[in-house]
């Protein structure tokens, strides 16, 4: 499926804005930074899975844990505006979400620092239909968070806003075609996918495939059958208590609720940077996006110069050659930093320092190259630490006290369809090989997606450390399930200690590539 003219994929974009009413700059995605992300944790559905667990067992509402909600969901938002160029966030979390209207809400420092960072285009309200950031909205709104997001925007004397189109005719089109359409599409291809690849994904034992299949069966019968197969439309059918508003988080107990609500949230939550062809910004403790089974189109593989980086099995046979047990020089001395307390006039300081400048550069060099690994990962490593540095100072020695021990180290994950790899380097350097390629690629060609990460030792209390993770490339198997395996085998001859088995995968917070277009 071709993608409608307002997507510009070419690597010559031009910067367009048009003026409207009000202050308001209109921009369409070619005015987008290269590293812009959509952050999940913004959605009023995103819960991590600990939590989402623990709500579904104890029958508890999203008012009954509202208070753990809101710091994990502040967290993943300070980071995102840290980790990332820009961070375009759907008009209504700015008025319908306290973790983003708090800041605004009341005049101050606080305030100051999102007046900035929305007129440097660091936070960027995407539109669906309106016409402007202040058209009334067609839907319940939080009264306080509505009042504040009008007083700013009158305080300011420009604000850029995001649509697919500027042109209503075209960009319902392509709101149709590439969201609304994308997400009906994937509930009808559900049914397809492999199961034991899929519950590795969700943390399923085996003894589950049986009723995964008949719950996806009923998923894909449902979205063939309904004139309104969307998000709030499945909540209904599938996960609330009958009668009860999705809003409210009251889910029934039923066989898979958690993972399916899991799988949707993620699909729903990765149609707009898709559609813009930008990043997903998956939270910690948050469903990868490698559990989409996105396969690539079956034809020839795009130039380089089209689409993300890409290799094949050659060259990442010649990368892995570098990586040996003492290829990273991590820190001696551990940071004392971590999320909480933070706030977003010190993350706003932060940016505006060499340190956070000289981070974002070392991030977009990996992606130039990937496959000068060593090298340009080590700099993403020493940088990203000296940005911590920074920020560690501009909290203060005097919060810096309550704060924990951060320890950061390099995480590598290669992943494929029903497997992944992961080097890890933290003063013990190991190799953790999850499952195997999945059984309907075996024999054909894919995609594996190769992720660079600095993150904490400590993966349990990862939502509230400093980290950050990115897809760097995708690199080309021809012959999968033997690629695969070779490429294994390269990392034990490589001297790195295996841990085999049914381990979950990695859950740090991760800049999630977009599939590439039809």
């Amino acid at each position: 499926m071709g993608r409608p003219s307002t997507v510009d994929s070419g690597e010559e974009k031009m910067v367009q804005e048009t003026s409207g009413p009000g202050g308001l700059v209109r921009v369409d995605n070619r005015a987008l930074s290269r590293i812009s992300v959509v952050a999940q944790c913004l959605d009023n559905q995103w819960v991590t899975r600990d939590l989402l667990e623990h709500m579904v067992s104890r029958r508890l509402s999203y008012a009954e844990v509202e208070r753990r909600r809101r710091q994990d969901a502040r967290a993943e938002y300070l980071r995102s505006i840290l980790n990332a160029e820009q961070v375009i966030v759907n008009r209504a979390y700015f008025f319908n979400n306290p973790v983003v209207y708090q800041d605004f809400a009341v005049r101050g420092p606080q305030r100051d620092a999102v007046r900035a960072l929305l007129d440097e285009s660091v936070l960027v309200p995407f539109l669906l239909r309106e016409g402007s950031p202040a058209d009334e909205p067609r839907f319940t709104v939080d009264r306080v968070g509505w009042d504040a997001w009008r007083s700013l925007l009158g305080d300011l004397d420009h604000i850029r806003c995001l649509r697919l189109s500027w042109d209503d005719a075209e960009n319902e089109e392509c709101t149709q075609r590439l969201m609304f359409e994308e997400f009906h599409r994937f509930l009808l291809q559900v049914r397809g996918f492999n199961l034991d690849a899929l519950r590795r994904d969700l943390g399923l034992d085996g003894e589950s495939i049986p009723v995964l299949r008949e719950r996806l069966r009923e998923v894909t019968l449902w979205a063939a059958d309904t004139d309104r197969a969307d998000r709030e439309g499945f909540y209904r059918q599938f996960l609330v208590e009958p009668g009860s508003d999705p809003a409210q988080g009251r889910f029934r107990s039923a066989p898979l609720v958690a993972e399916l609500k899991q799988l949707i949230d993620l699909r729903y939550n990765t149609t707009v940077p898709d559609a813009v062809e930008r990043f997903a910004l998956i939270p910690t403790d948050s469903l990868r996006r490698t559990a989409l089974q996105e396969r690539p189109p079956v034809r020839a593989a795009r130039p380089a110069e089209e689409g993300a980086p890409r290799a094949d099995l050659e060259q990442l046979v010649e990368l892995l050659r570098t990586l040996r047990p003492q290829a990273f020089d991590l820190a001696l001395s551990p940071l004392r930093i971590d999320l909480t307390g933070l706030e977003l006039a010190h993350v706003r300081q932060a940016r505006d320092t060499d340190e956070w400048r000289r981070y974002l550069a070392a991030l977009e060099s990996l992606l130039d190259d990937p496959t000068d690994f060593v090298a340009r990962g080590q700099l993403v490593y020493d940088r990203y630490l000296a940005l911590a540095g920074r920020l560690a100072e501009i909290v203060g020695e005097r919060r810096r006290s309550r704060m924990r021990i951060w320890q950061p180290v390099v995480r590598i994950t290669i992943e494929v369809l029903g497997a992944s790899a992961s080097v890890i380097y933290d003063g013990d350097p190991r190799l953790e090989v999850i499952g195997d390629v999945a059984t309907e690629v075996a024999s054909r060609g894919t995609d594996a997606v190769l992720r660079f990460a600095v993150v904490g030792r400590d993966q349990r209390r990862a939502e509230n450390e400093l980290a950050t993770g990115i897809d760097v490339m995708r690199v080309r198997l021809e012959r999968a399930r033997e690629d695969w395996r070779e490429l294994v085998a390269r990392l034990r001859e490589g001297g790195f200690p295996v841990v085999d088995g049914d381990v979950e995968r990695d859950s740090e917070p991760n800049i999630d590539r977009p599939r590439e277009g039809e």
